[in-house]
């Protein structure tokens, strides 16, 4: 039988029944869940959970196995099976007895015993035969087990091929020494091997511990130095009010208040600072990246906001609950000799503290960072926490957008809270203005520089690509003249049809040397909804194109001619932690979803190089240089997605690798997984696998000529053939998606060691 990648798969040696070596083939039939296949006694656990003494029906056995509720039809037929294979009526139910046998045939080390199951499941009428119908049966109770969309429209012609492919004899129907021939022949006893030697030795925690700081220096030494200055500015300024004859009055409460408003002061300078990105982005490629983690801006500019948010609320409960009292209970005499002429003479009460310019000020001032904060919140500012319908668009970016925007007037109020406060009597102990000057200046020259320039951003649409009835656009722009940027950078998009006010981030795709810019906009909220429904409507219907099930709508837009597209522009481009992929010979990108988008605008790059012949190394693969790279040398991409119709987002660049990056040694090898599939091996998916050998010109999954694999990566598999091919290496891993960072981050500290060292960048998403 024909094979897409021989070398991949291995050459497999037929088995005899009974051999000890069968047992290599049972990763490819596989009834349980590995997380129940251990232990029967999980599953009597179960069954008298849910029927007691009494008997176990077809509608709850898949619950009792462990299998998952999407698999409900499939655990109904398996039942009915079994049923068959030992002689039971299913319609009168199984005794716990009954059940362990069917375990013991489910759990069976043997290949022909599982065989035998599937075929039974796939021969309905129990005549010994799979017929063409009964293979369009299980093909599409298949089909929709694995949530392929493009095989369900084409479930005849697949069935033809399958019963063509497993019917050597042409009998017109498919026997079970056939099958078992096949099913064998997709045996890869390498793999196999390798799965069982993926464990990594626990490393110590003392060598843990230095590995942990090695890897996080520049993070370490950074917030160290930032607790310092917080920690110094507060003892500063308490010590300062130690002297003074305010403390004999009010004690610790007006030194912890000072205290905590120097470092409030210091924080609000350097957080506007961090939203600097035009300045962070140019400091980014000096030599400071090599001291300063700039990937994690954005990680201390909401570490930098906790610090604002406790400073405000010690400050504020100190001059409440502790201050303001003091001070209204004190004689007016004194009162005044401390206070100065905001009262004058009269008594100070509770609220005429409170109605002067700083206790005004300091209101407002914290009741405006309260509701900007609290939609700052990741689970409210992506929409994830569900509110009433009236209520919810008081959440999600656009909430947080403009509540953001209000900032600005805190820093006009605690300019004002800090010139009016009543326990400062000169110009240089009011020394807001001092931290908060310099930061205020970069950021308004910023902005100003986007206003007065926004023409100059505007970008006209070349094309534009709708995915899968409005999920993603892919818009190819004109490159503005003299726009650099590097592959993983980012840039901000405005709709002026949409808002003459938002702007989104979004990564590029594109590599530096296009003449184009392209980007790939999911659709997960208010404002990308929109920009959809508007680049659908402009791209008509009658350039909606199917391809095997999956309706894109794609125009051209001739730029000769009125522009029929919204109105685009954009400001950047921006510095992100995937541009540092260059620092390394050896490359590992993972994206899981629309997180994919950094590493094709960096595939894209490294595939430019290998079109244009540019030379990249006379070493081979495996070894690794000292210098740094202008290429990288071996680029291994992972792109895990849960629906199959996210393969055509990017099927160009997939196809571009398959037919220029074909040599003996590639630079970039491709692993598209879909996470919503069953596992190789599963019953569910085993015809889905002989279909994908059958056919070898392009993926059936994928559409693309990279096959596509079946659920998550085994990543400590992945991890250990790295570290193996690349010995002595400093391999770069960047990271994009939903899901946590950190067990990548695990991953590749638990698999450095002296030699081979694995450096974890991931983006913010």
């Amino acid at each position: 039988m024909a094979k897409d990648n021989p070398e991949e798969r291995g050459e497999p040696s037929p088995p005899v029944a009974g051999n000890k070596k069968e047992h290599k083939h049972l990763h490819l039939l596989s009834f349980l869940n590995g997380s129940v296949a251990n232990s029967w006694k999980k599953v009597e656990d179960k069954f008298d959970k849910q029927v007691g003494g009494g008997k176990l029906f077809r509608d709850k056995f898949g619950a009792c196995i462990g299998l998952n509720e999407d698999s409900t039809y499939f655990a109904h037929e398996l039942f009915d099976v079994l049923s068959r294979r030992n002689n039971v009526e299913p319609e009168k139910g199984i005794t716990l007895q009954q059940l362990k046998v069917f375990w013991a045939e489910l759990d069976k080390d043997d290949l022909d015993t599982r065989l035998e199951i599937f075929f039974d499941l796939c021969d309905k009428n129990d005549d010994n035969k799979i017929s063409k119908k009964e293979v369009e049966t299980v093909l599409q109770w298949t089909a929709s087990a694995n949530k392929l969309t493009s095989i369900e429209k084409q479930i005849e012609s697949y069935a033809s091929m399958i019963v063509k492919e497993l019917d050597p004899d042409g009998n017109g129907f498919i026997e079970i020494e056939h099958l078992k021939l096949v099913i064998r022949e997709l045996s890869n006893p390498e793999e196999t091997k390798m799965l069982q030697n993926q464990d990594v030795s626990t490393s110590n925690f003392v060598r843990e511990t230095i590995e942990i700081i090695n890897d996080n220096r520049k993070r370490i030494w950074v917030l160290i130095l930032w607790l310092a200055i917080n920690l110094g500015l507060f003892l500063w300024k308490y010590m300062e009010y130690k002297e003074k004859e305010t403390f004999k009055l009010m004690g610790y409460c007006i030194g912890t208040a000072k205290g905590s408003a120097e470092t409030l002061k210091f924080n609000m300078g350097l957080i506007l600072f961090l939203a600097c990105r035009g300045t962070l982005t140019t400091l980014r490629s000096t030599f400071l990246s090599s001291i300063l983690p700039f990937d994690d801006h954005i990680s201390f500019h909401m570490l930098v906001g906790v610090a604002i948010s406790l400073a405000t609320f010690v400050h504020m409960i100190m001059h409440l609950g502790c201050g303001f009292p003091i001070l209204s209970t004190c004689l007016s005499d004194k009162l005044k000799e401390i206070l100065g002429p905001n009262f004058e003479s009269k008594q100070a009460g509770y609220c005429d503290l409170l109605s002067s310019v700083p206790g005004v000020t300091g209101i407002l001032m914290v009741v405006i960072m309260a509701y900007s904060f609290t939609l700052a919140i990741p689970s409210l500012r992506k929409s994830e926490k569900k509110l009433q319908e009236s209520f919810h668009h008081l959440i999600g970016f656009n909430a947080f957008w403009y509540a953001h925007h209000l900032l600005f007037l805190v820093y006009v109020l605690l300019i004002l809270h800090g010139y009016f406060q009543s326990l400062a009597w000169d110009w240089l102990n009011r020394t807001t203005w001092v931290y908060v000057a310099f930061p205020l200046v970069l950021y308004a020259m910023e902005r100003l520089n986007i206003s007065f320039n926004e023409q100059k951003h505007e970008v006209k649409v070349k094309k534009a690509v709708v995915y899968n009835r409005n999920a993603l656009v892919a818009l190819y722009l004109t490159k503005p003249e003299g726009f650099k940027y590097e592959s993983g950078m980012y840039l901000f998009v405005k709709c002026k049809d949409i808002s003459k006010f938002e702007w989104h981030p979004f990564s590029i795709t594109s590599a530096p040397g296009d003449d184009y810019l392209s980007l790939h906009i999911l659709n997960q909220g208010d404002w990308t909804s929109e920009l959809m429904n508007r680049f659908g409507k402009a791209c008509s219907a009658e350039d909606e194109m199917k391809r095997g099930g999956i309706v894109r709508r794609e125009r051209t837009n001739d730029l000769r001619s009125s522009d029929k597209y919204p109105h685009i522009l954009i400001k950047g481009p921006y510095g992100a932690p995937a541009q540092n992929y260059k620092n390394y010979d050896i490359l590992l990108l993972i994206g899981l979803g629309i997180g994919a988008t950094p590493m094709i605008s960096i595939l894209k790059d490294i595939l430019n190089h290998v079109k244009t012949n540019a030379p990249q190394n006379t070493e081979k693969n495996s070894s690794c240089s000292n210098k740094t790279p202008k290429v990288p040398k071996r680029a291994y991409f992972y792109w895990v997605t849960k629906t199959q119709e996210s393969f055509e987002w990017f099927k160009g660049i997939m196809n571009d690798v398959a037919e220029y990056d074909n040599g003996k040694e590639k630079v970039i090898e491709m692993n598209n997984h879909l996470s919503c599939m069953h596992k190789e091996g599963d019953p569910r998916s085993v015809f889905i696998t002989i279909l994908q050998n059958i056919q070898t010109e392009k993926d059936i999954i994928s559409g693309s000529r990279i096959r596509a694999r079946y659920g998550k990566p085994d990543w400590k598999k992945v991890f250990t053939d790295l570290k193996t091919k690349h010995k002595d290496c400093n391999i770069g891993v960047f990271y994009c998606g939903k899901s946590p960072h950190r067990p990548f981050a695990d991953l590749c500290r638990n698999y450095s060691d002296g030699s081979t060292k694995f450096h974890f960048h991931h983006e913010n998403f």
